[in-house]
């Protein structure tokens, strides 16, 4: 039992690492958590495959904000000896860069994952959207310092 759990929780500190790593903005790091020829779908036929596109897809669409926060819930996990698979819940909130407006999204990930070389890594990821909203840009007020983010641009 108590390798189930240390495989659960490793599992979720992968997913946990993700949000982090794209709130920092750090794509090398990022790209570092996914197999060799992993999948990351948004749907609609937007898949990008192998770490290569995984790089130019983060670089890409993390240079695009100023700031992002993504916060994982309700997280899920199925182990199957060196395989695992979850679905979590995320809401993510961006800032462009190029106008300050914010971005708003609540949806789930559904990952798989394997165990390769003693560390779990993300093999294949969707991203489901429930509901998206925009505001307009609202001003940092003074008084908070925001968090350290790698300058992609």
């Amino acid at each position: 039992m108590s390798e189930l759990l240390v495989d659960r929780a490793a599992v979720t500190d992968v997913l946990l690492a993700y949000c982090d790593l794209v709130d920092r903005a750090e794509v090398d790091e990022l790209v570092a958590i996914f197999t060799k020829g992993a999948s990351f779908d948004y749907g609609n036929g937007a898949v990008f495959a192998g770490k290569e596109q995984l790089r130019a897809l983060f670089a890409d669409r993390l240079g695009r904000y100023r700031a992002t926060n993504h916060h994982l819930s309700n997280i899920r996990v199925t182990l199957s000896g060196d395989a695992a698979s979850a679905v979590s819940y995320v809401y993510a909130w961006h800032e462009s860069a190029a106008d300050g407006g914010q971005l708003h999204i609540w949806g789930r990930y559904i990952d798989t994952l394997v165990r390769v070389d003693g560390t779990w890594l993300l093999d294949t990821r969707q991203v489901r959207v429930a509901g998206a909203a925009t505001a307009a840009a609202f001003p940092l007020p003074e008084r908070f310092e925001r968090y350290a983010r790698r300058d992609l641009s």
